[in-house]
């Protein structure tokens, strides 16, 4: 039986059809179970950000799990302690709570925003302010900060005091937020949502507005933040500065790591407020530090930014091509005739690896380390795909 057959009997049928199986990569490309190569643009949903098989996080993962493994958070590590202090002087923020992925990292920011809440005005002063189009999870509070209905409905009822309203509409805003607000849940570019960037100024009033309100202003970088937009967090291209970032994703460049990084708040989580057993395992958290440090030392952030211009700029000149959004290596292609999943099967047939992230356009979310020749080697085989069709 191949890996596609006995996966389909072993696995829950949680995702679409599944169009490969993959058994090996390096850098940007991956070798499927006919050892056909790929490039791969979608780098684990943003994900891989040093490229498949780097070398610097796999030894870190080897010689901490060697030395030290698993020891919960009854005791400290080292590597734990070193991220979150390399983790609070990138984003300039104060301290960190570990987890194991993007979800959790937003449930644990919105319970840090319910907790604060309650400490300044009581049990009314809980509502979180979220985003039509935004995607923060699938656990239940992540759920229901979540914009998509049919992702809620299987599941109802979900925990209430979510409020969502249209992003860019500052009126709409205004009128939310208030004295029951506890926190303005974003992400300051909409991944999952179509790669919608925010306003600067729309994200300036809802900081303006936290502050009036004594509400946390958290911002959900799980998919933009370690560099992806060309800066190590996308709010550094903003001027607004959240009290909280949840992060996941690339931070670890493939190994399941999830953070909230926040400023120290005087009524933030107590002993016993939040747990998790594996948040911050040594192993894991050696291997997200030696993550960062690869991306410093290669200059991937810079690259992300280089590499991401030349590719929107390439890309929005395609005959075929409607739109281009995004920033650093978070880019979406909006196409004209709006059939994104058929284009990404013709891209798949060229040897190239995309996502359609709505019905109308791909998603491009390469590994940080992306070449040039690469990229016009995507644009090539884009260009090929627009052709074909006319």
């Amino acid at each position: 039986m191949s890996i596609a057959e006995r996966g389909a009997q072993a696995i829950m049928p949680t995702y679409p059809p599944r169009a490969l199986a993959l058994v090996r990569g390096e850098g940007c490309w991956v070798w499927d179970d006919a050892d056909h190569r790929y490039l791969d643009l979608v780098a684990g949903l943003a994900v891989v950000s040093l490229g498949h098989a780097h070398p610097a996080p796999a030894r870190a993962l080897l010689d901490q799990a060697a030395r030290l493994g698993h020891v919960s958070n009854l005791y400290w590590s080292e590597p734990a302690v070193a991220l979150a202090e390399r983790l609070c002087a990138l984003s300039g923020l104060d301290h960190v709570f570990f987890c194991n992925s993007g979800a959790e990292a937003n449930e644990a920011a919105i319970k840090l925003a319910r907790r604060h809440g309650r400490e300044i005005g009581g049990a009314a002063k809980h509502e979180l302010v979220c985003l039509e189009g935004s995607f923060h999870g699938r656990t239940l509070g992540a759920l229901q900060a979540t914009w998509a209905q049919p992702k809620k409905l299987p599941f109802e009822p979900l925990p209430g005091g979510f409020r969502h309203v249209p992003p860019n509409d500052a009126a709409a805003l205004r009128a939310a937020v208030g004295p029951q607000t506890a926190a303005v849940l974003v992400e300051p570019i909409q991944g999952e949502g179509g790669v919608y960037v925010l306003d600067v100024e729309y994200l300036r009033l809802a900081r303006d507005l936290c502050d009036e309100h004594d509400a946390l202003l958290i911002f959900d970088e799980v998919q933009t933040g370690m560099g992806r937009c060309g800066t190590w967090f996308a709010f550094e291209q903003t001027g607004v500065m959240p009290d909280a970032i949840a992060l996941a994703k690339g931070l670890a460049s493939g190994l399941p790591i999830g953070a909230l990084v926040a400023r120290r708040l005087a009524t933030g989580f107590q002993p016993g407020d939040h747990a998790t057993t594996f948040g911050g395992s040594a192993p894991i958290a050696a291997a997200a530090l030696a993550t960062v440090d690869a991306i410093e030392q290669e200059g991937l952030v810079a690259n992300a930014a280089t590499i991401g211009a030349y590719l929107r700029q390439a890309l929005a000149a395609l005959p075929g091509v409607r739109e281009v959004r995004g920033a650093g290596l978070l880019i979406a292609v909006e196409l004209v005739d709006g059939d994104a999943s058929q284009a990404a099967t013709d891209l798949l047939e060229r040897a190239v690896l995309v996502n359609a992230v709505s019905a109308t356009a791909l998603r491009i979310c390469p590994p940080l380390c992306l070449s040039e020749q690469q990229a016009e080697a995507a644009v090539a085989a884009l260009s090929a795909v627009l052709r074909a069709r006319v």
